[in-house]
């Protein structure tokens, strides 16, 4: 009886010490990393895509953009779809992808399911994804509209503004937009919902030089070109700034991950912080609801959203181009093939 109750005490003991462990992992403090355990166990092999332009991460599956058409990745196939032209910009946020040619008039919205075409009368200046809705800015002269479309296509919510257009973006809920006017050249912030323009408000002249501009849970976050500033929702309070000296952008995967040349900051939801790292360049970065993934060369790299490095792995064949993250799997795209891993604990 004695060596059973040790025994329970024990396996108590250890389970708590355990749990507090990998608990601390939440807050960045790693002693035992859980991703020691991952494994990645090759899946399929998607031969003969021999040239491409882009390829993006869906809900279980890929889009790969392809010199003339886009093709969805599924589990057992890919399924081509035929379009006009080239030169596509992509973007995905792990859900939902889109494509289309800059000034261009298509824009592309792609499911797992299918992909859906709109055509607009004038050019198409962006496309942000996030959250599985997609809003595109397009303009014409003076004008400029905001479009906000969830994943079948439907309208959310449109505005149209005079004023140029410096950034936007979106929430589950709204979106908002940093504008300047063209006759005093103030800078304002507009925010859209449902309702259209449901409130403007002019900012202070030390927001003159605002170029990029993000929203992060309840934060707004603008870059100036030397520094990443992060503010309320209502740009009243600065609350942290961070040093950024290349243009972040929106990763690929997960557009709460910003990107520069070789640094990246992420928002930790659970601990409601901030957390900027510099880290070793890179030729592509991909990432998903919880890791991030680097490619240098034939190396790829993955990180925790704490930004700790948790697995190199090797790729030993020729003709590797880079690594792709979509929720569970990994993908290896390579010059003539993409080759599809599973993740495995």
């Amino acid at each position: 009886m004695k060596l059973i109750r040790f025994l329970y005490k024990f396996l108590i003991i250890l389970v708590l010490i355990i749990s507090v462990i990998l608990s601390l992992n939440v807050y960045g403090i790693e002693f035992v990393n859980p991703y020691i355990f991952l494994k990645f166990e090759y899946v399929k092999t998607y031969p003969n895509i021999k040239f491409y332009e882009d390829v993006l991460p869906l809900q279980d599956g890929l889009a790969v953009i392809y010199r003339g058409k886009i093709g969805i990745v599924s589990k057992s196939a890919i399924k081509w779809v035929n379009i006009a032209y080239q030169n596509h910009k992509g973007f995905s946020d792990g859900n939902i992808a889109v494509a289309y040619v800059e000034e261009g008039k298509y824009l592309h919205i792609i499911t797992n399911s299918g992909q859906k075409d709109i055509l607009y009368p004038v050019p198409i200046k962006s496309v942000k994804v996030k959250n599985s809705r997609v809003l595109v800015h397009i303009a014409d002269n003076d004008d400029n509209y905001l479009i906000c479309y969830d994943k079948n296509q439907n309208i959310i919510f449109s505005a149209k503004f005079k004023e140029k257009v410096i950034d936007y973006d979106l929430t589950d809920n709204f979106a908002a937009a940093l504008l300047k006017s063209t006759d005093t050249n103030d800078i304002a912030i507009s925010y859209i919902d449902k309702r259209g323009v449901y409130m403007s408000k002019v900012l202070p002249p030390s927001f003159s030089n605002s170029k990029r501009f993000f929203i992060i849970d309840n934060h707004i976050l603008i870059w100036n070109g030397r520094v990443i500033d992060v503010y309320d929702l209502d740009l009243k309070k600065k609350q942290r700034t961070f040093k950024f000296g290349t243009q972040p952008k929106p990763a690929v995967g997960n557009p709460d991950i910003l990107v520069g040349k070789d640094e990246i900051l992420v928002y930790n939801k659970l601990t409601k912080r901030f957390l900027l790292k510099n880290i070793e360049p890179f030729d592509w970065i991909y990432a998903s609801s919880d890791k991030i993934v680097l490619s240098k060369g034939n190396d790829v790299i993955l990180y925790s959203l704490n930004l700790n490095k948790i697995k190199l792995l090797k790729v030993s064949s020729f003709g590797f181009v880079k690594a792709v993250l979509s929720q569970d799997k990994l993908y290896y795209i390579f010059s003539d093939r993409i080759e599809c891993y599973q993740e495995r604990w």
